[in-house]
């Protein structure tokens, strides 16, 4: 009896392992998702000079096209779009809009 309640404790401990390994790899790391959302706001307000009230929402995304952390931002005058920013040698640029027609498209899109 002791040894099937070993093994059963050891693969609940492997399995549980195993998928947090499979979601950590899917998601990134919620540290690096906030990170990255942090420095995108200060990056917008500082550097792009908009005011905090027009950004509605920043969330930070781990993308596995790129396997690197990227900001999703939604500004208040068009809640429908996002405009994704990443950090590309070491500079914030915009890597990623839903609409071609959005409001907020800068000169670092490419």
């Amino acid at each position: 009896m002791r040894l099937t309640n070993r093994v059963t404790i050891i693969a609940v401990v492997v399995l549980v392992v195993v998928a947090g390994g499979i979601y950590l790899s899917l998601t990134g790391l919620p540290y690096k998702r906030s990170q990255i959302a942090n420095e995108v706001k200060t990056y917008l307000i500082h550097t792009r000079a908009y005011p905090e009230a027009d950004i509605q929402e920043i969330r930070g995304v781990y993308s596995l096209k790129s396997g690197d952390y990227e900001a999703e931002v939604r500004y208040r005058d068009e809640p429908d779009q996002n405009y994704t920013y990443a950090k590309v040698n070491g500079v914030f640029r915009l890597v990623g809009v839903s609409s071609m027609y959005g409001g907020h498209i800068d000169e670092t899109f490419y």
